[in-house]
């Protein structure tokens, strides 16, 4: 956590609602001891939920999606209006393209059922994300507000249930899954020919090519692909997916001239991808919080380790951070790289504008020097 980013839980409160009792009794029983400073409230009438949080303001919201007194969407839309800095998660055992799309704009997170214990506790650690940023009121609960926060994709979350569930991951079935979506399978195949992963020998298969990749890199590949390629504005999500790829080569170009071992040239590559997420969320809404603010606090949200987070937060002013992770450091520069192709601006003017500080912190001095 980053500097002064700590987080009182004095008045956490988190809210499960599910018109099942049975459900909401073992949850109360499992959970006492694993949420220990944390107010737990059950309730199986989503309008009793609405009351009690008229009184306990709730920080995290669990609803079950399918209730006859109301639809956990329905249900999310009235907390989303009123208390749009809580936290909102549904619990559906229906996780169908419909279920999908009308939790979307809703809900942070979608959670299957049957779901794991750890499951439930780690949503519910990560959700803190909205109190962990420094953040007036006013911001933060517009934060809440912010209509259109991607859901994790599927054929992501399919991935990592799987990965998370075995000991040694069978290549076949990590193929079969990668298969179903063929846009994000060209992609990672692409990448993985590329010579930036030390290509020498074609591969052609989502099997070849976790082997050559990896399985967590392949993970992070599979969020960052889905994203871009979804549905929404494609024009748009074409645009900032060829800006995303430029940095990512650009980043990893940079990492791999400073010699930095081979999981920093990853990371540097994988938020290079990820770091205008935020402007895909905020294109074309009045959003006072910057794009690497939601970037970050969506990557959060989906419980990426704080370095990647951090990176994210702050690509625009490193110094601001109180790091010296060199990945950081170099994204901002690999931007700025970009943004000078971009403008057909000569290298030498970006690099007299550039502050001699973070050239060193980012181990490029010889870089630019070798580019003059």
């Amino acid at each position: 956590m980053h500097g002064s980013d700590v987080m009182d839980i004095s008045q956490a409160t988190v809210y499960f609602i599910d018109d099942q009792s049975q459900v909401l009794s073992a949850l109360r029983r499992a959970l006492r001891s694993r949420l220990k400073g944390w107010t737990m409230i059950f309730e199986a009438s989503p309008r009793q939920a609405l009351d009690q949080m008229a009184k306990t303001l709730p920080w995290v919201v669990l609803v079950e999606k399918k209730m006859p007194e109301m639809d956990g969407a329905d249900f999310l839309k009235q907390v989303k209006t009123n208390y749009p800095d809580a936290v909102r998660v549904i619990l559906s055992a229906d996780i169908s393209h419909d279920t999908v799309v009308q939790s979307s704009g809703i809900a942070h997170l979608l959670l299957s059922k049957p779901f794991e214990l750890d499951e439930i506790v780690e949503v519910i650690e990560r959700a803190v994300c909205l109190r962990t940023f420094q953040l007036d009121d006013k911001l933060r609960a517009e934060m809440g507000q912010v209509d259109n926060l991607p859901l994790l994709p599927a054929n992501y979350q399919a991935l990592v249930q799987y990965l998370d569930s075995v000991e040694e991951p069978d290549p076949a079935k990590v193929d079969t899954l990668l298969s179903h979506d063929v846009a994000v399978l060209s992609k990672i195949l692409q990448l993985a020919n590329s010579a930036f992963f030390c290509a020498v020998n074609p591969v052609y298969s989502a099997r070849e090519a976790v082997i050559r990749l990896g399985y967590d890199l392949v993970r992070k590949l599979v969020l960052c692909f889905s994203i871009y390629t979804a549905n929404g504005d494609t024009d748009l999500n074409s645009q900032l997916l060829r800006n995303s790829e430029r940095v990512a080569e650009k980043c990893i170009e940079l990492a791999s001239f400073a010699r930095l071992p081979k999981a920093q040239r990853e990371r540097a590559y994988f938020t290079g991808l990820l770091h205008n997420i935020g402007a895909l969320v905020i294109s074309g809404r009045e959003v006072n919080a910057s794009f690497e603010l939601v970037g970050s606090f969506l990557l959060r949200l989906w419980g990426f380790e704080q370095l990647i987070v951090d990176t994210l937060r702050y690509q625009s002013n490193p110094e601001a951070s109180g790091s010296d992770d060199v990945v950081l450091y170099q994204l901002h520069i690999a931007k700025a790289l970009v943004d000078a192709e971009n403008n057909n601006q000569p290298l030498e003017s970006l690099f007299d504008e550039l502050d001699p500080k973070l050239i060193e912190q980012a181990m490029l001095s010889e870089y630019l020097e070798s580019h003059v």
